[in-house]
């Protein structure tokens, strides 16, 4: 790096950022599921989730098996979970576990007489809040597509942040908002409990960004756009739906045009194999101008995570694409330190091994029909 620069050239509204924290950087389902896990199993008072996919399959009943034992112990265990998300869990999985002390409620229920509006606006949010204590945000659902093989599951390649300090009381307010704006699935709404007032855990800065609309001041675009600017030396993206738009887009190649090192990592094999499409119209020009573009060639890729300069990160559920960007409920945790940059930055290496780069000759050479359709996606990408 160029030079030591304050993690507040990076931050779009510094006054934001919590201080006082511990942020811990688990870059895979097989550090996270367990972490998680355990820190659910050691609840006392209260465990708060929020999941946009909570699956009837083997990891969904463990989990919930785990949520049941601690509501007989005691513990207020509270659950939030989407209703397009966990469209294919049966209803009678979640009353069981209402059934069981659980407290359960969807969000935006399907109802096939209310307006579209109602549809796409979804919670994609994936998080998990124990005690005041501790918070896990990232982009793993409970289903066996994203538990980790170890587990029995799929090992989908994603991310995750565990954060102590006064930054798990913000991410708890946002799952408050979540489920006072659902519906209970059985009997009536309970309260939302009291704040929680966590103590100071560490020295590190984190910024607890939430998106649910193109209104909304602390929007996580923004602040890639603004980290995008201030960048340097390198920005490494990773994200599942690589579909920015436009602002970030052309930020990204002014980056690179200027001599940072701008690299993008998407998927290879996906579970949205249209958004993929849509992305190889854009790969042409960001590879023109100094982006480079990879692949990556293990398992289905759902991670959304960025590191600039090894100094501004961001680890969530945000994905750079226009349904993120004005429907979803969403939320990142910007980290501004540099052992995270630097465990991020390592990560990322790391999986350009295993990442396959695009050749210009390669988009380019593609077959007419597919570079038409390609450009037919990306016109509609709104839509996607």
């Amino acid at each position: 790096m160029r030079e030591e620069h304050d993690w507040r050239r990076y931050c779009a509204k510094p006054e934001n950022s919590l201080a006082g924290n511990e942020a811990a950087l688990l870059p895979d389902g097989e550090s996270a599921f367990p972490a998680m896990l355990a820190a659910i199993g050691g609840a006392r008072d209260y465990v708060l989730l929020e999941f946009y996919a909570f699956a009837d399959d083997s990891i969904g009943r463990a989990v919930a098996d785990l949520l049941k034992e601690k509501a007989r112990e005691g513990v207020d265990v509270r659950l939030v979970y989407d209703s397009i998300g966990s469209i294919l869990t049966d209803r009678d999985f979640f009353l069981d576990l209402a059934a069981s002390g659980v407290k359960v409620a969807e969000f935006r229920p399907v109802i096939f007489w209310k307006p579209y509006w109602n549809w796409i606006k979804r919670d994609h949010r994936k998080t998990v809040c124990v005690d005041g204590r501790a918070a896990f945000v990232g982009g793993f659902n409970v289903t066996e597509y994203d538990a980790p093989k170890s587990l029995g599951g799929r090992g989908w390649k994603d991310a995750q942040v565990l954060v102590r300090g006064p930054a798990v009381a913000e991410v708890e307010r946002l799952f408050w908002d979540a489920w006072t704006a659902s519906t209970p699935v059985s009997g009536a709404a309970a309260p939302p409990l009291p704040p929680s007032a966590p103590a100071p855990a560490g020295g590190t800065q984190v910024s607890v960004l939430y998106a649910g609309g193109i209104r909304n001041v602390r929007s996580v675009r923004r602040a890639y756009r603004y980290a995008i600017d201030k960048a340097e030396d390198y920005i490494y993206i990773t994200n599942a739906y690589f579909l920015p738009d436009r602002l970030v887009y052309r930020r990204l190649v002014q980056a690179a045009r200027r001599g940072v090192d701008v690299r993008v990592i998407g998927p290879m094999e996906t579970d949205h194999p249209y958004v993929r499409w849509a992305s190889w119209a854009m790969y042409a020009h960001l590879i023109r101008n100094g982006v480079k573009v990879y692949e990556w060639q293990g398992p289905i890729l759902h991670s959304k995570t960025a590191v600039i300069d090894g100094v501004w990160s961001s680890v969530g559920s945000h994905n750079l694409d226009h349904r993120s960007l004005q429907y979803n409920l969403e939320l990142n945790l910007n980290v501004h330190d540099r052992a995270f940059g630097a465990a991020l930055t390592r990560a990322f290496r790391e999986d350009l091994k295993g990442s396959r780069p695009v050749q210009l000759s390669e988009v380019k050479g593609r077959p007419l029909t597919a570079r038409a359709a390609s450009k037919l996606l990306y016109f509609f990408r709104s839509w996607l």
